[in-house]
């Protein structure tokens, strides 16, 4: 192989490495934040401040959530949306958890039985185009 090629691919190589750091550097400056919630007909909406401080759009895969009872691992709500842009500036959406009525029975029992605050906590994992990050937030101080 001769050395032009060589440096043509290691070129390319760099910038594709370049680019993807990039996403993910921008990824991790976009902050979501939980401002509120509300259980309404089965499923918990979870009101959610975006902000964008970048001069770009980041286009996503979308995001997958969920909602668990904050001291143990049981699922209580799930979420998965699909494909959308990010715009820069501030923006604020609604996450709609369809709520697995079974596991929260029960949860909200073993609260009552232990004389205990329900707490829960939401795991989002957010799907950028090459890879996935996540996150979780305590929902018990939003209101």
């Amino acid at each position: 192989m001769n050395n032009g090629l060589k440096i043509g691919i290691a070129v390319v190589a760099g910038y594709g490495i370049y680019k993807v750091y990039q996403l993910y550097k921008l990824s991790t400056d976009i902050t979501y934040e939980p401002v509120g919630f509300e259980y309404v007909n089965g499923t918990i909406n979870v009101k959610m401040k975006l902000t964008n401080p970048a001069d770009i759009s980041l286009n996503m895969r979308g995001i997958d959530g969920k909602i668990y009872a904050k001291d143990s691992n049981t699922i209580i709500g799930t979420f998965v949306s699909g494909p959308f842009v990010i715009n820069k500036g501030v923006s604020f959406f609604t996450l709609s958890f369809k709520v697995n009525v079974l596991n929260a029975g029960t949860q909200l029992i073993t609260y009552l039985i232990n004389k205990d605050i329900p707490t829960l906590t939401m795991k989002l994992t957010k799907k950028l185009q090459f890879m996935s990050t996540s996150e979780k937030y305590d929902l018990t101080n939003t209101k």
